[in-house]
């Protein structure tokens, strides 16, 4: 077992989401242009329709969201006010943020809309555990 709190715990998650989801794009750009582009200098990055551009759109969105959430979270524990509505809030992120990747790669509109918006909800769960 670890001796991470359940915060740093869901940013470590969290990470390797962000991670699986630049691989997931990846996949998709080397699928819909083949993997001699994958693997050249791709000058021209064509756009990729369907799952992928999702895909990759999905990504960008947690990129956004990824550094806000580590903040918090590295606040949260370097202040030493975690508690049990920081946890939940990190969970919550997580949570939310796996099923918006997965709801918006499949083209789902407004559950994956509510998603982001759990997202959001963490982290404001843990910003109100902070002040």
């Amino acid at each position: 077992m670890t001796d991470l709190s359940m915060e740093l715990m869901m940013l470590l998650w969290a990470s390797i989401l962000y991670v699986s989801q630049i691989a997931v794009a990846a996949l998709a750009a080397d699928v819909q242009n083949g993997v001699a582009w994958g693997l050249g200098n791709r000058d021209v990055i064509p756009a990729v329709p369907g799952w992928g551009g999702r895909a990759q759109r999905a990504h960008a969105n947690m990129a956004e969201s990824l550094l806000p959430f580590a903040c918090l979270v590295l606040i949260a524990y370097s202040s030493g006010r975690m508690g049990e509505l920081s946890a939940l809030g990190a969970q919550l992120f997580l949570i939310s943020r796996l099923a918006y990747a997965l709801l918006y790669i499949g083209g789902v509109k407004v559950l994956r809309s509510l998603a982001y918006f759990g997202g959001l909800i963490g982290m404001g769960m843990i910003v109100v555990q902070v002040l």
